[in-house]
């Protein structure tokens, strides 16, 4: 399965030609479409590897712990607690679903890891914060000092308002568990009801859309959680179909 890094890329190269109208890649649009890659990727739990190049970092004229990058939130903590990518060697990766209120990343690879790579677990794995825009969470086979070889910092857990969000999901998937068709208004009702009820102050819903404007279709879906903006994207769901939750 393509890790962020790489699906990001992917999206935003795909167009030679994107004209006038293109989308912007930081959009909530475009970060929305990587989401639901990732969460269809996740979905069918197929072994997809991509080939990433390893990424060697030399730091010259710095003391020891100063770093060229800035990993996360700077402090061992990602930016977005519900991916995971187990990394299963310099040139590929797997993305998998995970659940910072009860996963942790290192046991969760560590029981993926022969799914996914066909082989058993390194004795040794640790779980990084990357430096990239999604600040994600990477688990490596070795040590600690892998995560800085990779341009990344030893993750230390998810943050309290993660473990809010954490049981926030749980508790939206359950209100909504098995249905096929839910409205905009009710799905954003609901959120706004559980976001106070799990004190995700400042936290939003809002319609996912490109700068067209495109209306509300019948049935809505979380699209996915941007956490440093504190929204809960909305997109369209195909009626019909249950519902599946980032």
């Amino acid at each position: 399965m393509l890790s962020d890094e790489a699906l990001d890329r992917m999206l935003r190269d795909s167009d030679p030609d994107p004209g006038e109208r293109a989308t912007d890649p930081d959009s909530p649009v475009a970060t929305g479409i990587l989401a639901r890659v990732r969460r269809r990727a996740r979905e069918r739990r197929r072994r997809v590897l991509v080939m990433v190049p390893a990424v060697a970092l030399v730091v010259t004229g710095a003391t020891a712990g100063t770093y060229a990058w800035v990993a996360g939130d700077g402090r061992g903590h990602t930016l977005d607690s519900t991916g995971l990518s187990c990394v299963g060697s310099a040139t590929g990766d797997a993305v998998v679903g995970f659940d910072p209120g009860t996963d942790d990343p290192v046991k969760t690879c560590r029981q993926r890891w022969p799914e996914l790579f066909g082989q058993p677990a390194p004795a040794e794995l640790t779980a990084c914060v990357d430096s990239s825009r999604q600040g994600s969470i990477n688990v490596y086979p070795g040590g600690r000092d892998q995560c800085r070889s990779h341009r990344s910092d030893p993750y230390r857990g998810p943050t309290d308002e993660q473990l809010r969000l954490s049981r926030f999901r749980a508790d939206l998937e359950k209100q909504f568990a098995g249905c096929t068709c839910v409205s905009y208004p009710e799905l954003r009702k609901t959120v706004t009801r559980l976001v106070d009820r799990h004190g995700l102050t400042g936290w939003t819903a809002r319609h996912a859309q490109s700068a067209e404007r495109e209306p509300e279709g019948a049935c809505a879906e979380v699209s996915h959680y941007e956490e440093t903006g504190r929204v809960v994207w909305l997109s369209d769901h195909e009626g019909g179909t249950v519902m599946f939750w980032p």
